[in-house]
């Protein structure tokens, strides 16, 4: 599943609002904010935060691209009408593609946001 533009989440107000609205989880990579809303038309919306505490340019774009990398592989299974923010923790800088996967599984199951057909997969 590619992640086209319309499915980032690009405006301030819009990474606030889950900020403020929604709730959070945080695992050893990445920390999930996460906010239902039944009017949006995609099936989510993503927003990925690297901060400077990772590293250069070039630690925080691989870390972007290892992300959307693991969107891409299983975000077909993420239930309808989601705004996700995914904030890179300083440990996300080392992980490989593989532990970042595995948390953002683990965080999918977590937080309700598998579809209930692909629960059993």
């Amino acid at each position: 599943m590619k992640l086209p533009r319309s499915r980032r989440i690009t405006q301030r107000a819009d990474f606030q609002r889950v900020r403020t609205s929604g709730q959070t989880i945080q695992g050893r990579f990445l920390v999930l904010g996460y906010l239902a809303d039944a009017t949006l038309a995609e099936p989510f919306r993503l927003g990925i935060i690297t901060t400077k505490r990772l590293g250069n340019a070039v630690v925080r774009n691989r870390v972007r691209r290892r992300i959307r990398g693991v969107m891409q592989r299983t975000g077909e299974r993420i239930a309808r009408s989601h705004w996700l923010v995914l904030i890179a923790r300083g440990a996300a800088a080392d992980a490989s593609s593989a532990q970042l996967e595995k948390e953002w599984t683990w965080l999918m199951y977590r937080v309700p946001l598998v579809n209930a057909e692909a629960r059993g997969k």
